[in-house]
């Protein structure tokens, strides 16, 4: 299989940390994973660098695909993300959505091509994790 000319792609959190592309690959979408913190991403042709599905921003996003109203499906998708999961599970993926709104390193809307602007994706992001730190008591732990 023919590699693109620039094959070198770092990871957006770790600083020169070259990307591990993965085999599942195709010519359709790449996949890769930092060897430091071994977040996955995601990157189609013609397409910067995302998060991979199933990172938490993805999760989040995904449930707006098709809301003309997202802020307002803000409760019911934080209740939905919460469900099932640990208090430690929950904290780290609500801290993931965090690092993402206090350090961009991407446009989150092209993770899932949602139909929503930017700003509106990371609105709707922000609301999410208010409305589950107000409802679940879950303590700011990104700036320690």
């Amino acid at each position: 299989m023919n590699r693109p000319a620039d094959t070198t792609t770092n990871c957006l959190r770790c600083s020169g940390v070259e990307l591990t592309r993965l085999p599942e690959s195709s010519e359709e979408i790449t996949f890769f994973e930092c060897p430091s913190c071994h977040r996955h991403y995601a990157r189609r042709p013609g397409h910067s660098l995302t998060y991979r599905w199933l990172h938490p921003v993805s999760l989040a996003l995904y449930r707006i695909l098709f809301n003309q109203e997202p802020l307002s499906a803000a409760p019911f998708v934080a209740d939905e993300l919460m469900r099932g999961r640990s208090r430690d599970a929950s904290l780290k993926m609500i801290e993931e959505i965090e690092w993402e709104l206090k350090r961009p390193t991407q446009n989150v809307r092209e993770i899932l091509d949602n139909p929503q602007s930017e700003d509106e994706c990371r609105e709707f992001l922000q609301a999410v994790v208010t409305y589950i730190r107000a409802h679940d008591h879950y303590p700011d732990r990104t700036d320690s």
